[in-house]
């Protein structure tokens, strides 16, 4: 399989910067295996070596037309007696922030800001290459019978991601959940829902 990736892409540097990756991961799958929109924290090389993967891809610039919400953190397990996989909350992870919009099928009577995202659609074919920068949104489907390699580089903590963070503070609200969360965290909740001591 190495192979079908190019040299400078199996030396595992980064061209420009000379980076070597923080993770090499591989990746099988078929046409049901879909991701929900998300964005990591690496500068991302993806390789197709069989199949195609399609990119709905949105630039970090369109944080405030994304929606989050807090959900319950889970994890698969597979039940010894009827050897089915079945999932169960994780309460010691507690609540994770997850975006519920659906960039192929975007629900704008529940999500109306989400118009105004600007995505991006590309299919990388067996052969190409995706750089994928860090803190792009992105939602990935792909061919039955797919085989990919992505090189994680560690991304730079620049300007870039504190304007991130400044557009993901201003756009960001506590739902419900999380204030009564912070209540418990900080301090006593009254019935009226006042705080007292912390």
């Amino acid at each position: 399989m190495q192979s079908d990736i190019g040299q400078h892409i199996r030396s595992g540097t980064l061209t420009s910067s000379g980076k070597m990756p923080d993770a090499v991961n591989f990746w099988m799958g078929e046409e049901r295996a879909v991701t929900s929109l998300h964005k990591d924290p690496y500068e991302n090389l993806y390789c197709v070596i069989s199949g195609s993967k399609t990119f709905t891809l949105i630039p970090p610039t369109d944080r405030p037309f994304i929606p989050y919400k807090t959900y319950q953190a889970a994890l698969y397990h597979e039940d010894q007696e009827t050897r089915q996989w079945e999932v169960v909350e994780d309460h010691l992870t507690g609540l994770v922030p997850w975006i519920p919009v659906d960039p192929l099928k975007p629900d704008l009577e529940l999500y109306p800001e989400y118009k105004h995202a600007g995505p991006i659609t590309v299919t990388v074919n067996a052969g190409e290459l995706l750089y994928l920068p860090s803190l792009w949104f992105h939602h990935v489907s792909q061919s039955h019978g797919c085989i990919a390699v992505n090189y994680w580089y560690d991304m730079e903590y620049d300007i870039k991601y504190n304007y991130f963070n400044l557009l993901d503070s201003l756009f960001s609200s506590p739902t419900s959940v999380e204030k009564e969360r912070l209540c418990c965290v900080e301090g006593e909740a009254t019935e009226d829902g006042d705080v007292t001591g912390s």
